[in-house]
């Protein structure tokens, strides 16, 4: 019977390249799979984004700006760390070699995100600048509340899970297009790649896993 594993990560936690090794060599997977899309893997292979003219004139200077805050916040937390940002995924893909497993990219392109980012109204991505640059003087928390993290680990499920009714309910626009559509895609790319692989092995930010798997009906 077809089997999907969902792996979820954190992309600046050292224990999710070890995770990924350890359930890889127990499940034996087809496949694996990558929350990854190929401009974002060319990306993360040269270390940058690719030109920042371009992608204002393409996309704004708004969702630039927070592409940019997003990625410094990812790097800066990574250097604490020491695992760069979507590490996970490249080392999802040197196990897959490694072991003469198929992998796929299941994201979709980035190009369409940031349009969606595009579409979301002002206001919003003005809240979202504003919450960030409160967060790093430490005047706002994502749980109302401040909550000592290990940042080497993957954050347990329950504060996972409270941070996404967070940001849903502070940032519904940001929600919908960086997590409901992607899982939307995500999932429907997994049961493309069931049609030619029996065992599947997902990588995917933790984010992403609630809703997958009520997508794809998998029971904890």
């Amino acid at each position: 019977m077809p089997k999907i594993i969902l792996v979820p990560t954190s992309h600046i936690a050292r224990e999710s390249l070890e995770s990924i090794r350890k359930i890889v060599k127990r499940e034996k997977p087809d496949c694996i799979a990558l929350e990854l899309d190929l401009n974002r893997y060319y990306a993360l292979k040269a270390e940058e984004g690719g030109s920042s003219i371009r992608m204002i004139r393409t996309f704004g200077v708004f969702t630039f700006l927070i592409y940019w805050v997003l990625k410094r916040f990812q790097r800066y937390f990574g250097e604490k760390t020491g695992v760069l940002p979507g590490s996970e995924m490249l080392r999802g893909i040197e196990i897959a070699r490694e072991f003469g497993i198929s992998f796929a990219f299941i994201d979709q392109p980035i190009e369409r995100t940031f349009l969606g980012i595009r579409k979301i109204p002002l206001s919003e991505k003005l809240k979202l600048l504003w919450l960030l640059v409160k967060a790093v003087f430490g005047l706002a928390y994502p749980f109302g509340k401040k909550i000592e993290i290990d940042l080497s680990r993957v954050p347990p499920k329950n504060l996972i899970e409270e941070a996404m009714k967070h940001f849903r309910k502070e940032l519904p626009g940001f929600y919908k297009v960086l997590v409901e559509n992607r899982n939307a895609i995500m999932t429907r790319n997994l049961k493309e790649l069931l049609k030619k692989f029996n065992k599947i092995v997902c990588v995917i930010g933790a984010g992403h896993a609630r809703g997958m798997k009520e997508l794809l009906s998998i029971k904890d």
